[in-house]
């Protein structure tokens, strides 16, 4: 019989200095929006993403509340790289879905990058503050947005 909580596992890897073993962690369902980032699309006139719970439609659209960075490394024998030709990309307009659950950030200059840093300060649905910073790597660009 399961108990509706979720369960997940945690170790410690490459990027870390930690000694000691990782853990079991129970993570409680409260019943209050998540507001978390559940996917990421990359397609040619932009990025497409998804949320948990419904944001502010009009806060949401501002594309203000957005900022896209992407920058080169330099692939060497050495560990890690200095960022090379960093640089922000303009968020043109913020187009909000129709459930408030996905928006369209449309970004001209896109794209296909190893490293793309994307920070967000929205609201949700009932004004709660949203802020996340989501580091990815686009290998190809998809055709069209799905909202």
């Amino acid at each position: 019989k399961t108990n509706g909580q979720l369960y997940a596992t945690g170790m410690f890897a490459w990027a870390g200095n930690i000694r000691q073993d990782g853990g079991f962690y129970r993570i409680r369902y409260t019943g209050k929006p998540a507001h978390q980032v559940i996917g990421l699309r990359a397609v040619q006139e932009g990025i497409q993403l998804a949320f948990t719970d419904p944001l502010d439609e009009k806060n949401a659209a501002d594309p203000s509340n957005y900022a896209v960075k992407v920058w080169n490394l330099k692939r060497t024998k050495n560990y890690g790289s200095k960022h090379y030709n960093e640089r922000m990309l303009k968020v043109e307009s913020a187009e909000v879905s129709r459930d408030g659950r996905s928006v369209f950030l449309r970004i001209p200059e896109i794209a296909t990058t190893w490293s793309m840093e994307i920070k967000i300060k929205v609201r949700g649905k009932n004004n709660e503050p949203i802020q996340h910073v989501i580091h990815n790597t686009i290998h190809q660009l998809q055709k069209i947005p799905i909202l």
